[in-house]
């Protein structure tokens, strides 16, 4: 992204329905450039084009092309921990493997599904520096699947919360790679890999009592 630092906040926050329209207008077009070109078509003068709006009118609100990553970034991380609280609605009366689904599900509908956009994505998140940002919404995370799994008396239920998450992260990423994966079967599997896991954590928790 170039040896200068390069300016990643927005320059102003929209504040009317014209100016909001504006802004999702900038980041749908940036997705669809992502996903069909990768980064080697990504730029503020190709957006500003595909969004139908002028480059001194993206620049309003973004000053480099780094910035529309960070915002695409920041909505992703927002949406993703809004889905995993709506998900642990009721987990206190809901079937564990209720739960799980819903966990899962949620995961799945925040991933990138065409490979070059999460390969961009990716990118941005290593390349930026937003680190801080990254490691707070994965605690966020962490921390809600760890009270489920509490009250599941899964023991260690932080590290257990970490295991979770980190499996049908990878799951996930990896079959994202591909332009056709099953998402139903892949629910399943992944749903199968943390009920197995769960069972096999408990088992050796109670054999350890014995």
């Amino acid at each position: 992204m170039g040896s200068v630092e390069p300016t990643i906040e927005p320059r102003k926050k929209p504040r009317q329905a014209r100016s909001t329209a504006t802004v999702d207008a900038i980041l749908e077009a940036s997705a669809r450039i992502l996903t069909a070109e990768g980064l080697a078509g990504f730029n503020t003068n190709a957006v500003a084009l595909r969004a139908g709006i002028s480059v001194g009118s993206l620049y309003q609100y973004f000053p480099s092309k780094e910035a529309i990553l960070t915002e695409m970034l920041r909505r992703k991380r927002k949406k993703l921990l809004a889905g995993m609280i709506a998900a642990l609605e009721g987990m206190e009366r809901q079937d564990e493997e209720v739960i799980i689904k819903r966990l899962v599900k949620a995961a799945m509908g925040n991933q990138a599904r065409a490979p070059k956009l999460a390969q961009a994505l990716d990118y941005a998140n290593s390349a930026l520096p937003l680190h801080e940002e990254m490691m707070r919404t994965n605690r966020a995370v962490v921390e809600a699947v760890a009270r489920f799994l509490a009250l599941r008396a899964v023991p260690d239920s932080k590290q257990a919360a970490q295991d979770v998450v980190g499996l049908a992260r990878g799951m996930m990423l990896q079959a994202f790679r591909e332009d056709a994966a099953d998402e139903e079967a892949l629910a399943r599997r992944i749903c199968l890999a943390i009920r197995g896991y769960l069972t096999e954590l408990r088992g050796e928790t109670a054999a350890e009592r014995t």
